[in-house]
């Protein structure tokens, strides 16, 4: 993997073995943008990422793995990562998702992302009261990023500015007790398929 990233323009300044000597090695070297393992020595790439999130740090994380299962994206998508690909992928997607996470987009494999929605769904601890918190601005924001709306969208849609509705969503996160726009989609999705249907006479 190191031969493939420099030979499309990418400097790699250290691989690392182990949670511990990658932590080290992040501490050191101020690297750009990290690819972790799903599967490491002493813990893994989830390890080292809640270990740097920790720190303080927000270095841009990328996942590239065999497998991942769906709670292990959910609880990395709390932690702030901003990428996964799946190691049998075509090659290119890696170099389109640190392009991505680079620009300051998140790029998450849609079947990544299915199976952690899926996941989410079926588990029991589902609250379809989870928004109560939210004003009804707020739940009106969340409605349209569950949509696929930008922030310059909704501003425009909502007739704020896009500083507006930063400010609203640090709120969102802060009530909800999230981090990115992609747990927030899947509360919403998750919260949608809770709700009873209706038919109308």
């Amino acid at each position: 993997m190191a031969q493939f990233l420099s030979s499309h323009g990418h400097d790699v300044i250290f691989c690392a073995r182990s949670v511990e000597e990658a932590v080290n090695q992040i501490q050191a070297q101020q690297p750009d943008l990290l690819i972790l393992d799903v599967s490491m020595k002493d813990g893994g790439g989830l390890a080292v990422l809640s270990a740097i999130r920790g720190s303080g740090s927000s270095v841009p994380v990328i996942f590239m793995t065999v497998h991942i299962r769906p709670e292990q994206t959910l609880e990395a998508i709390k932690l702030g990562i901003d990428g996964v690909v799946l190691k049998d992928s075509d090659p290119n997607e890696l170099l389109d998702c640190i392009d991505q996470v680079l620009k300051g987009n998140k790029s998450i494999a849609p079947f990544v992302m299915e199976q952690a929605l899926v996941h989410s769904i079926s588990a029991p601890a589902n609250d379809v009261n989870v928004l109560a918190a939210l004003t009804e601005r707020e739940l009106e924001i969340s409605g349209l990023i569950r949509a696929g709306l930008r922030n310059r969208e909704i501003a425009a849609r909502c007739g704020l500015t896009e500083g507006t509705v930063k400010v609203h969503l640090h709120s969102i996160f802060q009530k909800l007790g999230i981090k990115s726009r992609s747990e927030l989609i899947i509360i919403m999705l998750s919260i949608d398929s809770e709700m009873p249907a209706v038919s109308s006479i």
